[in-house]
């Protein structure tokens, strides 16, 4: 907790830094401020679950501060909360009591949506070109993300049926009863189905093709669509081969371009 809140106070400290202290470019300067917010569509890759997940959608939304190098490069520093997420559903074909039981009758099952909850700092390159107050810009970053929560809702299930009540291990398992053991979950959580831990970061790349309208020499609105590559595990285990994909966010807000 302590090294989330020092990265949220130096995240602060370099999105809120006065004009003031660039006041060495007077006429055109070359430092800009701005807002972002948008949805984003993310799912993952697992294989250590026993179905594929189904895509979730989630949002961005945060603040940064540009520098621009030359007539055409800029650089920017943002800071983002930023909430992803995915679902799953499963129901076995049986259930395996001993080496010589298979039952067909009793069976496991699962329904669950997860929204996970993200503090990242993107580091950006945007070449930008245009004429007067419209402009198109292509624009790469390296993030780093840390985890902070996530949000679950669904449930686990195991049914046995009263012919297979007589195979289970009672030693392994002494709470299970003929018929449904369905547990109910909700509220926040750094497991899933409460057993995987959830990794404590990711990284990657972000790509957006945008562009951006400069309603007055001040400010300035744009919309820019774009991929992520995540490189960073989702779970700790290093059993499951896990990461973030698909992930497809389109990015709006506004730039004050200051004095």
């Amino acid at each position: 907790m302590k090294n989330y809140f020092l990265f949220f106070i130096v995240g602060v400290l370099l999105l809120s830094m006065p004009s003031q202290l660039f006041s060495q470019e007077t006429s055109n300067s070359r430092w800009n401020v701005g807002f972002t917010i948008g949805p984003q569509f993310t799912n993952i890759s697992s294989t250590g679950l026993p179905s594929p997940t189904v895509s979730g959608v989630g949002y961005l939304a945060g603040a940064f501060t540009e520098y621009k190098l030359s007539q055409d490069i800029k650089i920017r520093i943002g800071l983002n909360y930023d909430q992803r997420a995915f679902s799953g559903n499963y129901q076995s074909m049986g259930i395996q009591f001993n080496d010589s039981v298979v039952s067909r009758n009793s069976y496991s099952s699962y329904d669950f949506s997860y929204k996970f909850d993200y503090v990242t700092i993107p580091l950006s390159f945007i070449y930008i070109k245009g004429v007067n107050k419209m402009k198109l810009f292509v624009q790469g970053s390296a993030y780093y993300s840390l985890f902070l929560t996530a949000h679950q809702q669904g449930y686990t299930d195991v049914f046995i049926a009263e012919d297979d009540y007589q195979y289970v291990d009672h030693e392994d398992y002494p709470n299970i009863q003929a018929g449904h053991n369905r547990n109910d979950f909700t509220g926040t959580t750094d497991k899933l189905l409460g057993a995987e831990k959830f990794n404590t970061s990711d990284y990657g790349f972000n790509f957006f093709i945008g562009a951006i309208y400069d309603f007055s020499e001040k400010v300035g609105i744009y919309l820019s669509p774009g991929f992520t590559a995540s490189f960073g595990k989702v779970f700790e285990n290093p059993v499951y081969d896990s990461k973030w994909t698909n992930i497809f966010k389109i990015e709006a807000g506004f730039v004050y371009h200051l004095n």
